[in-house]
């Protein structure tokens, strides 16, 4: 297995979670925010590392540079990290996270030439606000357009109604179940080697996890195995992931095979393409199948930038035309004329008894 290669540096409150989540499971972590309020909600979690004079970036992404300039310990930190593969976790849409995740990628992709430097952001629902959006949009642009790092891991915040609780379960099982694999057979094995490569090739990642047993026993369901479609569902349509491109594009195709069932290789490579490599394992815990090396879901962040952006022109022209008063037209100065005020009897009936009191 290579857990005990994996370290994962959880950055702002979504990266922090998902990290927290990998702590409870004995891996390294490091934890880092700037945020004191964000840090509470995880009240026994180890290793965070606070950015010191930056509580919260308030939406701008921009400061996360000078919050890591100021903060060289936590870079020293991050890049003295002895783990072969590092896994930078933080949602696309918020500030410390985003800011923060492609300054690290870049760094460690610089400094550390012989890590294998992953990244997983989790992308924004299509109606979160326009600010998110376009964080998560630049984001995405910004870790792509890094030739060194390796597989990109895009969670869709959509997926599981929206249960950002169940996204978060689902993405660490997976992983955890991919990184602990230590499956043998005498046919094939999906081998650490073959992990690493797959988590070294630069493009889009995926992973699907199905058992042929009912959750958390050994009892069968019911005789069912998972089939071929199954998996190829559960990568390519119900998952959490952005969806896969229709491109072809795949460097290497993995399956790890629960115990004696069999996923049909062609199948798999008929729903995603053709890959370089196909690394088949059996007698698994769960039967898994993933790919590496995807296109990016180019067209899917494309127009959930373009979208925000038309937002933000439509918003930004409606506060033009509602912010000032037009010049009403101007009207001849009346002329005054003397008005003899009638007597206030009521007020003169008053003075009348207040008169009377002296």
């Amino acid at each position: 297995m290579i857990k005990n290669d994996v370290f994962v540096v959880g950055i702002g409150l979504g990266g922090e979670r998902v990290g927290y989540d990998f702590q409870q499971r004995n891996y390294g972590t490091y934890l880092i925010n700037g945020s004191g309020q964000d840090n509470k909600t995880l009240p026994d979690a180890k290793n965070v590392l606070v950015l010191e004079g930056y509580d919260g970036l308030a939406g701008d992404r921009k400061l996360a540079f000078n919050a890591l300039k100021k903060n060289k310990s936590i870079l020293q930190k991050v890049i003295s990290i002895e783990e072969k593969i590092i896994l930078l976790v933080a949602t696309g849409g918020g500030t410390t996270g985003s800011g923060c995740i492609t300054h690290l990628a870049n760094i460690l992709c610089e400094r550390c030439p012989d890590k294998i430097i992953c990244a997983c952001i989790m992308m924004p629902r299509a109606d979160e606000p326009i600010k998110k959006r376009l964080n998560a949009y630049d984001t995405a642009k910004e870790l792509i357009d890094i030739p060194e790092i390796g597989s990109i891991i895009f969670v869709n915040n959509e997926a599981c109604n929206s249960d950002l609780n169940k996204i978060n379960y689902n993405l660490v099982n997976m992983l955890d179940a991919f990184f602990t694999d230590d499956s043998s057979s005498s046919v094939s094995n999906f081998d650490d080697s073959e992990k690493l490569k797959m988590l070294s090739d630069h493009g889009a990642f995926v992973i699907a996890m199905r058992s042929d047993y009912k959750t958390n026993t050994q009892e069968e369901n019911n005789g069912k195995k998972v089939t071929t479609q199954d998996m190829i569902n559960a990568l390519t349509a119900k998952n959490i992931f952005l969806p896969v491109g229709t491109d072809g594009i795949v460097a290497h195709i993995g399956i790890i095979n629960q115990k004696d069932n069999h996923i049909d290789e062609k199948e798999i490579e008929k729903a995603i393409g053709i890959p370089e490599n196909i690394f088949t394992g059996n007698n698994g815990n769960v039967n898994i199948v993933c790919a590496s090396g995807l296109g990016f879901p180019i067209e899917y962040i494309s127009n959930m930038g373009r979208k925000a952006i038309e937002e933000q022109k439509q918003r930004i022209e409606k506060k033009k035309s509602s912010n000032f008063l037009e010049d009403l037209e101007e009207l001849e100065p009346e002329t005054e004329i003397p008005v003899k005020k009638p007597a206030n009897r009521r007020r003169q009936v008053s003075l009348d008894l207040l008169c009377e009191l002296d």
